[in-house]
Parts: C-alpha cells; sequence; structure tokens
C-alpha cells in the first residue's frame, strides 16, 4: 500500500507508510479478538463459568488500557520507534504465558498471560496516533485516522473468523502461537516507520512530572467528551466479541468454525463506514460525521434490542443491527480520538489519554458483563442502549 501524499507536512522526513501504521495500531485488537471464538471452550479446559472465561477478554482490555498511560512517556523520553520495540518485547512475553498456561493447566496463569499481551500491544494505539498527529495537519490527519478505523474494521473480523476456524479444526492453544508470530514479525514495520518525535523529554519518566501531565488532561473537558464517546463506541464493540460468541455457538448453536466466519458479518459494516472516512472526512464536516455515526448506533441498538425483547433472536438478528452498528462505530472511532487529540499540543501525552479513557471504558464494559451474565440475550443490547444514552448526553453538552 503506497503512502499518503499531501502537498505539506509538519516534519521534513520521510512520510509513514500507511500499511505499517495499519499493522501496528491493529496489533492489540487482533489479541482481543482472535481468542474470542474459543471462549466456550476455554470455559469448558478450564472447568471455569462462562462469565469466568470472559475474564479473559476483561484482563487483556485492563493491560490494554494501562498500557496507553505507560507508552505516553516513553514515547517522549526515548522516542516513538523505540516505544514500539518495549511493546513488542512485553507482549511477546505475555504471550509465552499464555501459551504456558494450557500446557499447566492453570486459569490464572492465562489471566496474566493476557494481561501482559495486551500491556505490550497496546503500544499500536497511543504511538500511531501520536505519529499521525505529529506527522499531518488536522485535515491530513482525519483520512489517516480513517485508514486505522479500516484496520480495527477488518483485523478484528479477521482473527474472529481464523480464530472460529483454529478453534474448530486444530486447538484453542494455536490461537497464541498466531499471535506470537504476528507480534515478532512487527518488528519489520517498526524498523521502517520515520521517527517524528522533535524534542526529546528527559523528564517524561519521572513521576510527579507525569502525574502533572496526566492531570492537566483529564482536567481538559472538550478532550475527555471525545474521548469518552470513543470509549463508549469502543466499549460496545468489544462487548459484543465478548458476548457474541456465547450467543452464537452456545445459544444458537453454531460450531466455532461458522460462527467466525458469520462473525465477519458486522466488520463489513465497519469498512464500509471505514471507506465513507477515508472517501469522505475532508469534505464533511467532523461534527456531521458524529452525528451520523452515533445515529447508526442507536438505530442498531433499538433493531437488535426490539427484536430479542420480543423473543426473536437468530443470526440475523445479531449480527446485521451489529453491522449496522459497526458502520457507526467506524465513523466515530476515526474521528473522535482526532477531535479529542486536537485539544491538547503534547500530542503523545494527549493520545496516552485518549486511548486510556477509550479502552478503560471497554474494560468496565465487559467486565460489568462477566459480572451480570445470564442467558438473557437481552443483557447484549441493554449494555449497548446504556452506552448510547451516556454517549448522546456527552455529546449534546460538550459539543
Amino acid at each position: 500500500m503506497a503512502t499518503i501524499e499531501p502537498s505539506q507536512y509538519k516534519l521534513n522526513v520521510k512520510p509513514p507508510r500507511v500499511l505499517s501504521l495499519i499493522v501496528l495500531c491493529a496489533f492489540a485488537a487482533m489479541g482481543a479478538a482472535i481468542i474470542t471464538p474459543a471462549l466456550p471452550s476455554i470455559s469448558s479446559y478450564f472447568h471455569v463459568s462462562t462469565g469466568t472465561a470472559q475474564l479473559t477478554v476483561t484482563s487483556f482490555l485492563l493491560g490494554y488500557a494501562l498500557g496507553q498511560l505507560l507508552y505516553g512517556p516513553i514515547a517522549n523520553r526515548f522516542g516513538r520507534k523505540p516505544a514500539f520495540f518495549i511493546g513488542i518485547v512485553i507482549a511477546t512475553i505475555g504471550t509465552i504465558f499464555s501459551i504456558l498456561s494450557s500446557t499447566i493447566g492453570s486459569f490464572p496463569v492465562m489471566i496474566l498471560g493476557r494481561f501482559l499481551e495486551a500491556l505490550g500491544a497496546s503500544v499500536g494505539l497511543v504511538v500511531c496516533f501520536t505519529i499521525i498527529n505529529d506527522f499531518f495537519f488536522p485535515d491530513q490527519a482525519r483520512p489517516m485516522l480513517g485508514f486505522m478505523a479500516l484496520a480495527f474494521a477488518l483485523v478484528p473480523g479477521i482473527a474472529v473468523a481464523a480464530g472460529g476456524l483454529i478453534t474448530e479444526y486444530a486447538h484453542w492453544q494455536t490461537c497464541f502461537y498466531v499471535l506470537l508470530v504476528y507480534g515478532l514479525l512487527l518488528i519489520i514495520p517498526s524498523a521502517t516507520l520515520p521517527e517524528t518525535i522533535t524534542t526529546y523529554d528527559p523528564k517524561a519518566l519521572h513521576g510527579r512530572y507525569m502525574l502533572k501531565n496526566y492531570i492537566k488532561m483529564f482536567k481538559n473537558r472538550k478532550l475527555m467528551a471525545y474521548a469518552i464517546i470513543y470509549g463508549l463506541t469502543a466499549a460496545c464493540s468489544y462487548v459484543f466479541s465478548a458476548e457474541g460468541p456465547i450467543i452464537g455457538i452456545r445459544t444458537l448453536g453454531y460450531a466455532p468454525g461458522t460462527y467466525g466466519l458469520l462473525g465477519l458479518i458486522p466488520y463489513i459494516g465497519a469498512v464500509i463506514g471505514a471507506f465513507v472516512m477515508i472517501k469522505y472526512s475532508a469534505k464533511i464536516s467532523a461534527h456531521a460525521i458524529m452525528v451520523f455515526g452515533i445515529g447508526c448506533e442507536c438505530l442498531a441498538t433499538a433493531v437488535m434490542l426490539i427484536s430479542f425483547i420480543f423473543g426473536f433472536v437468530n443470526i440475523a438478528t445479531l449480527l446485521v443491527p451489529m453491522a449496522i452498528f459497526m458502520v457507526g462505530h467506524a465513523m466515530l472511532a476515526s474521528t473522535s480520538p482526532g477531535m479529542a487529540i486536537s485539544q491538547s499540543d503534547d500530542k503523545a501525552n494527549a493520545s496516552a489519554v485518549v486511548s486510556f479513557v477509550g479502552i478503560g471504558t471497554a474494560v468496565i464494559g465487559t467486565f460489568l458483563l462477566s459480572l451480570i451474565h445470564s442467558h438473557d440475550v437481552r443483557v447484549l443490547p441493554s449494555i449497548f442502549l446504556v452506552a448510547m444514552l451516556v454517549m448522546g448526553l456527552v455529546y449534546y453538552f460538550e459539543k
């Protein structure tokens, strides 16, 4: 894939390659999604409940969220590229723990491994956002963020399909070997990226200095408002990743491989939304995109909730509304982070806070799902409904 070629950049270095940014940004998305079709098998293998098995998603997202606050200061202290290499090492260690967990039959070791995987893989999101905002002017950054949304559209869908096929025809542990290879291969695109930091900050990792910077970010109301919107749409996406396979495999009776392939349907919607962003984001105001994205998600939530309330529970009423939801998700996920980061001159720490709030919200959503998990399929759209109500209020008061 070629590089974006606008007429002028902020920095006098070679442009970052779009493909490199996509595969690096999707690092954690791959890790989060590939294991979800295996959740019923993990539940049976370790003799734990379905809600407990979903903690593998929650622990991953917890590491993902905390990692956001780690890599902003690292990227400011050592540079953007060294931050990637540090993340890859941590993720590799975590994946090895996850592989060992099945060998020794220890579910807590898997939880630890998933946490470390995400702590390392989280480097992709925050540093890619930072590089884009370092290098591109705001109008140029929005199409680039559209490409990142495309990554979030394609990679989780491919990961879910791959995870389902691996679980059915090989063994769910094989998913972790795939993640191990994927992580190690990311050394190549990391090495090819330009270094976009202009001034290294020797105090970036000092505790009080970090705290002062983060407090400043958290006090920025507009930054936090757009970050919360990003977090709510991300939370719904991850809640579906955790609960969708349970409904599809256990409630509706689909084989993991079949569900994995059918699970690509929602991500078709995300691809559509991402392509709209890439092509039209420079021509449409950011607020118009936000309104349309929120509208898509509200419509999808209403259709799924009403269908489930009246007993129409099938693969179509599960996946088709989710495809509509993902159109809006792609638009919000590529617009709200950029709008949030633009509220601050410190792009690395702003990116870190936005990503932390976004993934932290997803942690809360999946943790609540594991606590209240029941065989009532209405739980899924009910969580979506609460998220949409909060999202609408935040946008209305802070637009």
